[in-house]
């Protein structure tokens, strides 16, 4: 880890170059959400001074392997939780126009998530995470 006059930063093995600011963070282009190649904020959630944990590099090995299949797999829930939620009915194209991923979490305990903004609730977003090792659909809230 070095660190200059604002910023520590570190080269993981797994992460690669990161930043710290409240937890340790870098940008990355995506190409699975619309195939857009827009950027993201990946997060390792770390206090001060903490490193990354095995559990994070773990699931962020995870997160590179599966993530076509889970955006694949739970865009149905996605369209249901907002069904449910916020009674606005969308398509699978309106969902990926209304939502906007921001920032993929990463928990010291391996859980992790996309926290989205949405049209549907400028407040609080969407998250689409891993917890417990089951996929759940929520508000950012319930993720963090």
């Amino acid at each position: 880890m070095t660190k200059d006059a604002n910023t520590a930063t570190l080269d993981d093995p797994i992460f690669g170059e990161m930043a710290y600011k409240h937890s340790w963070y870098r940008k990355q282009r995506i190409h699975w959400w619309k195939n857009s190649g827009m950027v993201v904020q990946i997060t390792a959630h770390a206090y001060s001074g903490e490193g990354i944990s095995a559990q994070q590099r773990a699931s962020f090995s995870e997160y590179e392997e599966i993530i076509k299949d889970v955006i694949k797999t739970f865009i149905p829930s996605i369209i249901e939780y907002i069904q449910e939620a916020y009674k606005k009915n969308y398509s699978e194209k309106e969902v990926f126009d209304a939502l906007t991923p921001r920032n993929v979490l990463f928990m010291e305990n391996g859980d992790w998530g996309i926290l989205f903004d949405a049209d549907v609730d400028i407040e609080q977003g969407v998250a689409l995470y891993k917890e417990n090792d089951a996929f759940k659909v929520g508000s950012q809230d319930d993720f963090l």
